[in-house]
């Protein structure tokens, strides 16, 4: 094996552990720091911060992982979170790679998007299937994107810290 293909080894597997123990932190220490019942989403804004400084494939590829995860603890039966963060990982990591410059408005820009889009799948079934009240549902998606918000400063320097030039 090269030394090219053993750094970016080594990058894929911090990169997992780090999302790994996002996981952990997302499913073990915030359900017991709920604000008004609401816990943050973290795996999100640690994908834009990836995708936004190591391109499209391995925004995609730790998009996946952290969707695939994602939806086994969250949801058991489907693949919301697979699909939308393999999707925010590539397609910011696209724009990272030709449009967007690489930043901290960037990041937040972007976190913001992800998470505003992951609130609307989450909430679309509810308000279409089940009939729940829209403006509840909007508290409720707006209070989640603002409690994740709060983490966008420290994972955006998790995804800084030791960036690849594209």
């Amino acid at each position: 094996m090269s030394d090219a293909h053993k750094k970016r080894a080594i990058q894929a597997a911090k990169h997992l552990l780090m999302l790994w123990l996002l996981f952990l932190l997302q499913i073990m220490v915030f359900p017991r720091l709920r604000i008004v019942g609401i816990a943050p989403l973290l795996l999100p804004v640690a994908v834009v911060s990836i995708a936004l400084f190591w391109g499209q494939n391995w925004g995609a590829m730790m998009g996946l992982f952290a969707g695939v995860i994602s939806d086994a603890a969250f949801s058991g039966h489907t693949i919301l979170f697979t699909v939308l963060l393999t999707a925010c990982g590539f397609g910011i990591g696209y724009l990272s790679q030709r449009i967007l410059s690489r930043g901290f408005p960037s990041h937040t820009l972007c976190s913001l998007l992800a998470l505003i889009l992951i609130a609307f799948c989450q909430m679309f079934p509810l308000l279409v299937f089940h009939r729940q009240p829209p403006l509840s549902l909007l508290a409720v998606g707006i209070l989640q994107t603002a409690y994740s918000m709060l983490f966008v400063l420290p994972l955006y320097y998790v995804g800084r810290g030791r960036k690849r030039r594209l």
